[in-house]
């Protein structure tokens, strides 16, 4: 017995050593990879096409802030202005799509494959927005706002504008192979 155990116990040694290695080598190609992701995201941070995105996006929050404040009493005493305050959201919005379309399209095909995971997080929160402001411009639209759905819209709409700058790229690097999430 003690003579398999000192046949089997190098083996395990090398195996050990090798799996290592390998850990390491993974490791290494991990670190890599979070150093790339770092400097891309670092990048498009200080890029002009991201700075006029977060000016559009808060231009977006203080409007539909405006507009739940203005239906917060359960009447919305100036419709014209609130309809106004939409077509200032609505605006933004469309910026907003304007330059990412732009940005998009000089990303090469790498790196958009890189950036799916983000890209498909970032179309679901463009499409709950959009629905918000859908259900907004309905209740305008009315004869006489109805002012609990638009305070409702636009409180969910501010809400979802906060929670996306509060959480910025939390959870991203893990969606793109980097980084643990909530980091």
């Amino acid at each position: 017995m003690k003579k398999q155990l000192l046949m089997i116990l190098p083996l395990v040694l090398v195996m050990l050593v090798g799996v290592g290695g390998v850990s390491a080598q993974d490791g290494d190609k991990k670190m890599k990879m979070d150093d790339d992701m770092s400097a891309m995201m670092k990048k498009m941070h200080t890029s002009p096409h991201h700075e006029m995105m977060m000016t559009h996006r808060e231009n977006v929050l203080n409007f539909a802030r405006t507009l739940r404040d203005m239906a917060a009493n359960g009447k919305i005493e100036d419709p014209a202005l609130a309809r106004s305050a939409l077509a200032e959201v609505k605006r933004g919005m469309e910026k907003m799509e304007e330059i990412r379309q732009s940005h998009m399209d000089t990303m090469s095909s790498d790196m958009l494959e890189k950036m799916k995971p983000m890209m498909e997080m970032m179309k679901a929160e463009r499409t709950a927005m959009k629905e918000h402001v859908g259900a907004l411009e309905k209740a305008l639209m009315a004869a006489v706002p109805d002012a609990r759905e638009v305070e409702k819209h636009a409180a969910a709409l501010v809400g979802q504008i906060e929670k996306i700058k509060k959480d910025g790229m939390k959870g991203m690097k893990t969606d793109m192979g980097g980084g643990k999430k909530g980091t």
